[in-house]
Order: structure tokens, then sequence, then C-alpha cells
């Protein structure tokens, strides 16, 4: 990754837009990237009771268990931070929850990726509208459902608001679900531990959105900042969050597509 020039300055340039830039080395980002390729793939072959007990310690979960037990439906937002599909699986093995996922660039790979998905009691949807119809009911019901807050949304389907204090196009989906469902949402940050030790998962309950869209996706992208802060190494820096929206589905995820 860092024989290429573009993606250096990329990195250096996210870096340095988010403050990090002193604190974590291109390498350290570099080999973040890797490891989270690698370690999704593996967790997709992995037994359920093998992935569960990698996950040494967990943060926030008596709150999100309050917030089930009134009710309530809960939007998971899990940013590209550490290897963070064990986040889904971790709720997934103790209540039931619809995920949005899209499909991976090359046809081959969906197969493997549903059935490393599609476990214990989670249900991968497509972003798409049969997605979004398909997490909306099940709000209402009561259930839970998961999706990735800092992807940039097609044209359209969001707003202009700060991320690291420069202007991200940003989803206002998660705002629009929350408001009309009453639904709780719970940012999940998914930090590896050195050494192969595992795994360690924060849930943060985010307070209720505002009204206006562009002040409520600059809450959402607070939210998004206060997870990548527990282990900034390891977000996807490679992610070109600042581009420009297209007016089709989100493909450019450098390492591999969630």
């Amino acid at each position: 990754m860092l024989w290429s020039s573009g993606m250096q300055n990329r990195l250096t340039d996210n870096l340095t837009t988010a403050r990090y830039v002193d604190r974590v080395s291109l390498r350290d980002v570099a080999e973040a990237a890797g490891q989270l390729a690698i370690e999704t793939v593996a967790l997709w072959k992995t037994p359920d009771e093998v992935v569960l007990s990698r996950v040494r310690a967990v943060y926030g979960w008596d709150q999100v268990l309050a917030i089930r037990d009134s009710g309530r439906g809960i939007i998971f937002l899990t940013p590209h931070l550490g290897t963070f599909e064990i986040a889904s699986l971790y709720i997934g093995a103790q209540m039931p929850m619809t995920a949005m996922f899209r499909k991976p660039r090359v046809a081959w790979a969906e197969p493997m990726m549903r059935e490393g998905r599609d476990r214990l009691q989670i249900k991968s949807v497509p972003a798409d509208m049969s997605g979004v119809r398909a997490m909306l009911k099940a709000l209402r019901r009561g259930q839970p459902i998961g999706l990735l807050p800092d992807q940039v949304p097609t044209q359209g389907d969001g707003v202009w608001a700060p991320f690291f204090g420069r202007p991200a196009y940003t989803m206002t989906l998660v705002q629009k679900m929350a408001r009309t469902t009453q639904s709780a949402v719970v940012m999940v940050a998914c930090k590896r531990l050195s050494g192969g030790g595992g795994y360690e998962l924060r849930f943060e309950v985010v307070p209720a959105f505002s009204y206006a869209p562009e002040v409520a996706s600059a809450e959402l992208n607070a939210a998004v900042e206060r997870a990548i802060d527990t282990a900034p190494a390891q977000y996807l820096w490679t992610y070109n969050r600042y581009k420009v929206p297209s007016t089709t589905p989100d493909s450019d995820s450098s390492t591999i597509i969630l």
C-alpha cells in the first residue's frame, strides 16, 4: 500500500485533517488495513464460539440491554474501525439484528460473504430501498438494525457536514429512521488488542439528533470521531471520505467492500 505515492498522499492528508499525523504512522495505518482485510475473511470461516471467545472486554452493553428491554428499536452504527464485523457477531449472539451490507466488487466472493454474515441471529439486507424497508420493519418490531455510518452516500441521500473539521458528504438515513421509529442510536467502537489478544467493544448511546439535517449529520460525524479516537491507528484512513458523491452506490473502500 505504501508503494503508491497516491495512497501515501491520501493517508497523510486524512491523518493531517484529523490531527493524528503526529500520533499515527503511515505504516501503522497500512498494517491495520491489512489486518482488517485478513481478519474479516477469517471471521467468516471461523466457528461462532471461537469468534465470540475473542471478545475480551465490552463496555456500555448494559445500556443496550436496557433499551432493548424497553421495547425500543436500536440502530447500531459501526465505523470502519478495527475488525468491526466482530461487533455484529457479538450483537447477533444475543439478539436478532438486520444488517445492511453492500455486495462485493467480485461476484464469486458474495456466497462466502453471505455465509459468514448470515449467522447467529443476523440477517443481512442489500444497500438499496428493499434493504431500507426491511430495516424499518425491524425497528418497528422493536428489533435492532446495523449499518456503517462513515461511507459516502449517493447524491441526494446526504448533506455536507464537518468530519474532523472538513466538509464530508454524510448520510441522513440514520437520523430519519431514528426520528421516524423513535429508535435509539448506538455507536460501536471495535478495538483490536495488541499481540493477537482479541478485541474490545465499546457501545455509546448517541443523544437524540437535532431536526435540521446539516446539524444532525454533524452530530453523527462527531459520534464517529469519538469512536475513532479509541484506536485511531485502526481506522480505515485509506477510504476517500471527502470525495464528491456519485449517482451510483459507493464502491471505493480501498481494502474491502462492506
